[in-house]
């Protein structure tokens, strides 16, 4: 796809899946070969967050930590939100990319203020 192998979401017919993501960032039925390598070593793993978790989690960094993320990144806060009610002690270390700054307009439009 677009030049380079790597893994993607495929329709019946063996075709790029149609996918939908409240991230316009993450709306896309395939990663990097990079991202494919580390999975196929077993370096990486992926997991799934729904849009209400996503949406959630930026509101709840933004007003616990003053951190407008990205709603790219929200997904990486609702999945670690996720993972630390399972763990009984530990840290958790998340990389923010981008500025939810941006995002505001359609975050308030869609979801309102929570």
């Amino acid at each position: 796809m677009h030049g380079f192998n790597s893994i993607m979401l495929k329709d019946e017919n063996g075709d790029p899946a149609p996918v939908y993501s409240v991230a316009s960032g993450l709306d896309y039925p395939s990663s990097g070969p990079e991202h494919a390598f580390l999975r196929d070593l077993g370096r990486v793993k992926y997991d799934v967050v729904d849009d209400e978790e996503t949406i959630n989690a930026f509101f709840t960094l933004s007003r616990m930590e003053g951190i407008i993320p990205a709603i790219e990144s929200s997904h990486a806060v609702a999945y670690a939100m996720k993972l630390a009610k399972k763990m009984e002690k530990g840290s958790i270390l998340i990389n923010l990319s981008g500025r939810g700054d941006k995002d505001m307009d359609y975050i308030i439009e869609k979801y309102g203020i929570r």
